[in-house]
């Protein structure tokens, strides 16, 4: 959907749909469909270049931050930084294990688990894509000046902010 069409639909249906009887839909729904674009666009950027998907530069970036400096953690850590289920980050790890992307070590502090590491292609394709994830998001606000981006972080950290 583009900027006019969604213009048209909120005005379209403020006079007679409920949901439209608040102000707020017209920040909520530009907020979602913008959020839809960047995702979407993102996500279609990684599978078609790197056959990667949003969860696995995820779980590269979480290794690749770790506090250990060693660009390792537990496959638990992993699935509590990124709100995964166990059995989610276990088919996440074999895919990105099968791509030599991360490998597992012996744990030495529990021999009875694994750590997970990132590797060096780990890390080089971890980078290239977040740097072509940059160029895209700077693509979409290139119409933004810099008075307006800042304008536009600030107006969304308020809303982030709990209220008094």
């Amino acid at each position: 959907m583009d900027v006019k069409e969604l213009k048209s639909h909120l005005n379209n249906y403020e006079s007679d749909s409920p949901c439209m009887k608040s102000d707020l839909t017209k920040v909520t729904l530009p907020l979602f469909v913008l959020y839809d674009k960047l995702l979407t666009t993102i996500n279609k950027m990684l599978h078609e270049k790197y056959k990667l998907t949003n969860t696995e530069i995820d779980v590269l970036s979480s290794l690749r931050h770790s506090d250990s400096g060693e660009y390792k953690l537990s496959p638990t850590k992993l699935y509590e930084r990124l709100l995964f289920s166990s059995g989610g980050m276990t088919k996440v790890l074999k895919k990105l294990e099968n791509k030599n992307y991360i490998k597992r070590l012996n744990n030495p502090d529990d021999g009875r688990s694994k750590l997970v590491q990132l590797t060096q292609s780990g890390e080089d394709i971890l980078v290239e894509a977040i740097n072509d994830i940059i160029i895209m998001e700077e693509d979409m606000f290139n119409h933004l000046d810099k008075e307006d981006r800042e304008g536009l972080s600030r107006l969304l950290f308020k809303a982030l902010e709990p209220p008094l």
